[in-house]
């Protein structure tokens, strides 16, 4: 399979807006692999987009995709999900009135009842303009995609409000799971795994949020093959600077991990 890291940012993308730190600086003058996006997954495959914040116009123009036939959401947050206008409006002829084309659009049903109350015009998009096909799901559902099987992971069961997903192709498995990964309770029951792409966790520490020494344990436990760390903060580069992230290699130097860029490529 192969997979695209479209966004490897956190919360608030780098370059942050006014900010005039060396980082932000360096990211406005080269891109990438300084400038990051809000997280999202594009997996080539199957066209098939896995969370959309608001800048992913920008993310998916800059990787030359042309097209999103399915779209799945792990959580309500603004961004993992405020690029759903972008996404679904682009499939809208404004001169016929109709829609080109439709996105399948899974989303957790706890999920989806925040998401209506958050960003109320997401069901003029599935019912007005019909861009979009919701698709309701909930944890252990099984979603087959051509040769693929897309599984939702939610880290308390149905009753979650973040989920995961486990991505399967001709035996090869990967856990996508991008954010609030402090809440994932059932993370032992997914060992075996060829690749976990997961949020980076946080040099500081902050109780509501996992710890990067806490997530290299967690990793050490379930032994992935390889892993990839994606929702990196732009605030934790600012605090820590650009050295501290080569340190934590060595550091774990037992763990085969590496930082998520944006359009970095990945062959599973």
């Amino acid at each position: 399979m192969k997979l695209t890291i479209l966004g490897s940012g956190g919360a608030i993308p780098i370059p942050r807006p006014f900010c005039q730190c060396e980082i932000c600086t360096k990211a406005r003058k080269f891109g990438a692999p300084y400038k990051r996006n809000s997280s999202s997954l594009f997996i080539q495959d199957i066209n098939t987009l896995i969370d959309c914040g608001e800048d992913i116009g920008n993310s998916l123009n800059k990787n030359s995709v042309e097209n999103i036939d399915n779209l799945f959401i792990t959580h309500w947050h603004p961004d993992h999900t405020f690029g759903l206008r972008s996404v679904l409006e682009s499939n809208f002829n404004f001169k016929t009135n109709k829609a080109d084309r439709t996105t399948n659009v899974y989303i957790p049903k706890k999920v989806f009842e925040t998401l209506k109350k958050k960003f109320p015009v997401i069901e003029y998009y599935f019912d007005v303009q019909k861009t979009g096909i919701l698709h309701l799901v909930e944890d252990e559902d099984k979603i087959e995609i051509g040769n693929f099987f897309i599984t939702v992971v939610g880290y308390k069961g149905k009753e979650s409000e973040t989920y995961a997903f486990l991505i399967e192709k001709d035996n090869k498995k990967v856990l996508y799971a991008s954010c609030d990964t402090i809440g994932f309770d059932n993370y032992k029951n997914y060992k075996n795994l060829d690749l976990l792409i997961n949020e980076c966790g946080l040099f500081s520490d902050i109780s509501s949020e996992i710890s990067f020494n806490d997530l290299m344990n967690r990793i050490n436990e379930i032994k992935p093959k390889k892993t990839i760390l994606t929702h990196i903060e732009e605030l934790e580069v600012n605090k820590w600077g650009e050295k501290h992230f080569d340190k934590m290699k060595k550091e774990y130097s037992n763990i085969n991990f590496e930082f998520a860029y944006d359009g970095m490529e990945i062959q599973v």
